[in-house]
């Protein structure tokens, strides 16, 4: 079994979710669970997601990443990712979808920018 956790804090008016590990197709559903009761429980107005401990990324991971944007438009919720680098950085530029999510180096940078 590949290793991979996730784990969600407030920081304020934000919520801040640390993935670290490899997410791909079979850590998919941990992550899409985590992000589900982020989404069902009174949504913030700003989202973290840090990625910076995220050793590889596959299209399943990317796929729930964009999920992930589209629920926070749909809500009006700020979605920000942090410590993109790596596989993923190369799938969401090569893919064009670097610009479609807001980034940012650190979750600190991210909450000052609140």
């Amino acid at each position: 079994m590949v290793f991979f956790t996730v784990s969600t804090s407030l920081h304020e008016t934000a919520c801040v979710v640390q993935a670290s590990g490899e997410l791909d197709y079979g850590n998919a559903p941990v992550f899409r669970d985590e992000m589900t009761k982020v989404w069902e429980a009174e949504a913030p107005p700003t989202v973290v997601i840090d990625v910076t401990a995220l050793t590889f990324c596959d299209s399943t991971g990317v796929a729930e990443l964009i999920v992930s944007l589209r629920q926070s438009r749909t809500l009006g919720t700020r979605l920000v990712l942090v410590g993109v680098h790596g596989t993923l950085e190369r799938i969401l530029t090569i893919t064009g979808l670097r610009s479609a999510f807001e980034l940012s180096p650190s979750v600190e940078e991210a909450l000052r920018e609140m």
